[in-house]
Formats: C-alpha cells, structure tokens, sequence
C-alpha cells in the first residue's frame, strides 16, 4: 500500500484552481512592465513626427522641445505644417483647440485622486495625459494603483515619445545633409498617418454618416484655400457632428414611444 494513492484525489473529485492574482500597480518597475506597448508605438510614431518636422524646414531642437511642452502627437503633427507655412497665431490656436478638446472628458475620468504629491507633481498627471495613457489606465482597477504608478507610466510614456521624436528629427537633419532638398519628400509621412487611422478607426466604429461629413469638411477646407483651410474644416467637421448627434437623439427619442406602444399592445 502506498500512501500517495490514498492521498490522490479521485477523478471524480472537482479541482480546485488557485485564484489567478491581479497584476500589481505600486511600483515604478510595475509601471514599465504595463506602458510597454505604449512605449513602442510612442517610439515608432515619434520617428515620424521628427523627421516631418525637420522636412518642414524646422530645427531639430523644436521636436524635443514641443514633445515636453505640447505633448500630443496629434497636435504636434498638425503644427508642423501650420509653423512651416507660418500660419497666423490665432488659426494654431483654435486649431489646438479643436483637436485636444477631447482631454477635458480625459481629465474628468482620470483618477486622480490616487496621485499623492505636491501641486506640481499633480499637474503633471494631468499634462501628461494622452490618448494611450489614459485607455491603458482605463482598462484598470484603479482602487489597485498608487500614485506612483500612475506617474511613473506617464512619465515613461513621455520619455519614449521625446526619445522618439528626437531620434527621428536628429537623423532627418543628417538625411537632409546627404540628400539635400528631397528630404521634403518625407511630407508624406503626415498623409499616410491620417490615412492609416481613419482606416483604423473605420474597422472599429464603422459610421458612414461620419465618413460623409469628414469628405465634405474636407472638401469645404480645400475650396476655402489658403491659411484658413484647416481651420474652415474643423469648424464645419464640428458643426456637422452636432448636427448629426442631434438628428440621430432626436429620431431615437421619437421611436421609443412607438416601440414602448407595440410591447404593449403584443
């Protein structure tokens, strides 16, 4: 007799598993270990957005300089064109506001109440928010994070993105060195950017009445011309999207009585 058969379990018996663990959020090491795959694509992208600007006729030096003051990849993208045609203040300035007008909802769910520290450690959680920072913290139990944490993935996310688009800027003024006037040829990298999200965004909410007034405000910006091309697009981008929320909550708020008839009357 052996004891370790009389110890087994038997087949029928149900197997406990042990209860799977959730991540820790505490540390700087945590923090490093989750914005890896934020640090990647911040890298990538960075590449890119240093060598446009620098194939916009822009020094070098702006790249790290925007990426730690202004700090939006969007924004950044779209300011080189604007600051390389030296396009009136005023038109950079309701443009920023158009396109980072989303992280004042950003701030109201990010957690930071968790974020012990002083004003100015405070402040820079809420500079450093960005598109990917704020959706990977999001996916998160943030009674599980300390303060530390959530700084600690903003400033590692920042990092890469000023690494990246240094990087790129520095050997976009060496490739111009060699190539001379075709570096201007990396303009391209800006269209094929906005192309590769809206195809991106396409695959993950399909609208086609979106799609429509994104060509039309397109089309009004290009027949406006001149500096207040952009600017002309983005208001008329802005006005139709109201308009067609409120289409769309106005035609939902009718059929419900309707619907709310038919229940009751099957």
């Amino acid at each position: 007799m052996t004891e370790p058969d009389a110890a087994r379990p038997s087949s029928g018996a149900p197997s406990r598993q042990a209860p799977q663990t959730a991540p820790r959020m505490q540390t700087a090491r945590d923090a490093a270990r989750d914005a890896v795959p934020v640090v990647v694509g911040y890298v990538t992208l960075g590449l890119a957005a240093g060598m446009l600007l620098v194939a916009e006729g822009l020094s070098w030096w702006w790249a790290p300089v925007w990426s730690l003051v202004i700090y939006s990849g969007t924004m950044q993208m779209l300011l080189v064109p604007l600051a390389g045609g030296g396009e009136p203040l005023a038109t950079i300035a309701l443009s920023t506001g158009f396109v980072s007008g989303r992280h004042v909802f950003y701030g109201l769910g990010f957690p930071l109440d968790r974020v012990r520290g002083g004003a100015l450690t405070r402040l820079y959680a809420v500079h450093a928010i960005t598109d990917e920072v704020y959706a990977l913290l999001a996916a998160r139990d943030r009674r599980a994070m300390s303060g530390r944490y959530l700084v600690a993935v903003e400033a590692i996310s920042q990092s890469s993105w000023v690494a990246g688009t240094t990087i790129g800027a520095l050997a976009g003024t060496a490739l111009a060195s060699l190539v001379g006037e075709r570096i201007e040829l990396l303009g391209f990298v800006l269209t094929a950017l906005f192309v590769v999200l809206a195809i991106e965004n396409w695959r993950n909410h399909p609208d086609t009445g979106v799609l429509c007034l994104g060509l039309v405000a397109g089309g009004v910006g290009l027949a406006m011309g001149g500096s207040a091309a952009l600017l002309t697009a983005l208001v008329a981008l802005a006005v139709g999207l109201v308009g067609l929320y409120a289409w769309r909550s106005r035609g939902r708020g009718s059929e419900s009585p309707a619907t709310t008839a038919g229940h009751e009357a099957a």
